[in-house]
């Protein structure tokens, strides 16, 4: 029996160690009470900017509350419904809306004017944006 557990915990982690990206639309943020991180899109930036690895490993798939001004607002559902938080001319943070929370998050979404998103947190993807999943408002 406890050789079947330790097999079993091994596998699991083993499973987890290798994932890379997180579901577009994981509801389990709505049950979130706590989160890991409470920070701006320039501390997330900085972060990864300074130490991408060690960035990865301090806030992938943790959910995290993010506050601070966006640059821009995607609100077209076909394009992927987002707020994005500029850091350089051509990258920044981009939190991509819960599908179920983005007409409240749009309706309120100005750019220029602070909002405070909860998301979890995947990482730089190939364009170098630092990608948050699954943001609701908290």
């Amino acid at each position: 029996m406890r050789k079947r557990l330790a097999l079993s915990f091994l596998c699991l982690a083993l499973s987890v160690a290798c994932v890379t990206q997180l579901p577009e639309q994981d509801m389990r943020i709505l049950e979130v009470k706590n989160v890991s991180a409470k920070l701006t899109a320039a501390d997330l930036w900085k972060d990864f900017q300074q130490n991408a690895a060690s960035a990865k490993s301090t806030y992938f798939g943790k959910a995290i509350d993010l506050s601070d001004k966006p640059t821009a607002i995607e609100s077209d559902a076909t394009k992927g419904q987002q707020v994005y938080f500029g850091q350089t001319t051509e990258h920044g943070v981009r939190a991509r809306l819960l599908d179920t929370r983005a007409p409240e998050i749009l309706k309120e979404a100005k750019v220029g004017a602070r909002i405070t998103l909860r998301c979890y947190c995947e990482g730089l993807d190939d364009k170098q944006d630092v990608i948050l999943k699954s943001c609701i408002k908290p």
